[in-house]
């Protein structure tokens, strides 16, 4: 994690996670800033400093759980599933807990099946949580710090409405935007009631090879897809609930 040098005063009240809506204004608010940085941080962070990292992620809008898994179903009975590794590794430089994201493949029937990825986040002293690396369609692998891949801002210790930030910056991947919507809503998840954070995360100017490898289709080099526009919803002590992009609209099923 870098931060931003040669301010004495902290920035203006902004944001954290999904990327889209805009604040409400009024001058009630906390002002809206740019999809690059919060609290002083750089990002995205070319560089993540090893000192600023611990080796757990359990800030509580983002716990990974060595060994846990969660399902997602699209409402059509399609699942995906999400597995935390049972042990940090060092990625980008850093200690991370790698999630591998797969299609629960009898559940599909004849579609194509998306292609299994993994990522890996690490979690600095803040509790900010940083996406440090992550899989390409072709099954080679990004990091921090190589061939201009940079770390970017997953969620932050402590999401607030209007914070803005970069969350992914690789070579071969589109770039992912995030911005906080809302924070303080409540839904229940295991029959009791958990605050939530609603973000925005806009994928810009996604690659055709990255969306059709996302859709199990053959990639195609070259061409680019409009931007594409989804939602998170994540709760307090569990993570994303819900999740909508590409593959659709994916609600937490099991825990």
């Amino acid at each position: 994690m870098n931060r931003r040098r040669g301010s004495s005063t902290a920035p203006a009240l902004g944001a954290v996670a999904l990327a889209l809506a805009l604040l409400a204004g009024c001058g009630t608010g906390p002002e809206t800033i740019g999809p690059t940085g919060v609290d002083e941080l750089v990002v995205p962070s070319p560089s993540p400093d090893p000192a600023d990292f611990v080796a757990d992620v359990d800030n509580a809008w983002w716990p990974l759980v060595g060994g846990s898994t969660t399902t997602y179903d699209d409402g059509t009975g399609r699942l995906l599933r999400r597995t935390v590794a049972t042990a940090a590794e060092r990625v980008g430089g850093v200690q991370a807990v790698a999630v591998r994201t797969e299609a629960v493949a009898a559940t599909w029937g004849d579609d194509a099946l998306p292609v299994p990825r993994t990522e890996w986040f690490a979690q600095d002293r803040r509790r900010n949580v940083w996406l440090v690396g992550g899989t390409l369609a072709d099954g080679s692998r990004w990091e921090a710090g190589v061939d201009g891949a940079a770390a970017g801002l997953v969620v932050t210790g402590t999401p607030r409405t209007g914070d803005g930030y970069v969350r992914r910056a690789a070579p071969g991947l589109a770039d992912v935007r995030v911005r906080v919507l809302e924070v303080g809503e409540t839904t229940t998840v295991g029959g009791e009631e958990v605050e939530v954070a609603r973000l925005e995360v806009t994928t810009a100017g996604a690659t055709a090879s990255e969306a059709e490898a996302a859709e199990g289709g053959r990639p195609s080099a070259g061409r680019t897809r409009a931007e594409q526009v989804g939602e998170e919803v994540l709760a307090r002590g569990v993570g994303p609930v819900r999740l909508t992009g590409p593959l659709g609209d994916w609600v937490l099923v099991a825990p």
